[in-house]
């Protein structure tokens, strides 16, 4: 008898329980599980270890759904909160894995950028699309939201680094204006002093409380860049 294979994911790193810095969870504690591969290549990714095929190929362990959710009880079994992160956790066929994890009791997020859906998505408690602005060079097809927007949870957030992305971020807002959206403080990681990003921070305040298009839109830093700068696995 043959054995039956075992399907495995390429995990960058699993770590937690940490505060989410970022998006709708922030300020939640959760664990995080990153997983290798991206269909965009962002001019300013924080996480290209997890993106460049080799750099994934050198960073990530193949690990089993099993593996997965044992590891993630090990780490602390009593923290809710499990967010699937990336890359982009949508290359991947996780349905195994989402069914585990609720049938282990934990609440899942993802984020995503909203170019490939995939049916998992409708057993998550919280999906978080974020499409991507001129400043990334990457072209978003905004059409595509479209399927999103009856997920669990679902909540648009856009990162903003200058006046041509907040423009995006405006025509993501009016198009799907029923969708929690969220501005965030774009983050360079050459520069991630604290000054700067509060500096960023302060003018993505006041450019949208100026602007009416936007006077619903959830303004937000990234917390932990603020804390610890551009460190891994916080």
């Amino acid at each position: 008898m043959t054995a039956t294979s075992v399907k495995t994911f390429p995990i960058i790193e699993i770590f937690g329980p940490v505060i989410q810095g970022e998006g709708a969870m922030i300020g939640h504690q959760t664990h995080f599980v990153r997983l290798g591969g991206c269909d965009f290549r962002c001019a300013w990714c924080d996480t290209l270890y997890a993106v460049l095929p080799e750099e994934v190929r050198a960073n990530s362990v193949s690990m089993s759904a099993g593996e997965i959710v044992d590891r993630l009880r090990e780490l602390n079994p009593g923290t809710p909160w499990v967010t699937l992160s990336g890359g982009n956790p949508a290359l991947h066929q996780l349905d195994e894995l989402i069914d585990m994890m609720n049938d282990a009791g934990f609440s899942i997020a993802v984020e995503t950028q909203g170019t490939l859906y995939k049916s998992w998505l409708e057993r998550c408690d919280l999906v978080t699309v974020s499409p991507k602005p001129p400043s990334s060079t990457m072209t978003q097809n905004l059409d595509q939201l479209a399927r999103f927007t009856g997920l669990p949870g679902v909540n648009f957030k856009v990162v903003v680094f200058d006046d041509e992305d907040l423009a995006f971020a405006r025509l993501v807002h009016e198009a799907y204006p029923e969708i929690p959206f969220y501005l965030q403080v774009g983050n360079d990681l050459e520069n991630d002093n604290r000054d700067t990003l509060l500096q960023r921070l302060d003018w993505l305040s006041t450019a949208a409380l100026k602007d009416s298009s936007l006077s619903r839109a959830i303004v937000l830093p990234q917390l932990h860049v603020l804390m610890y700068g551009n460190k891994r696995g916080v």
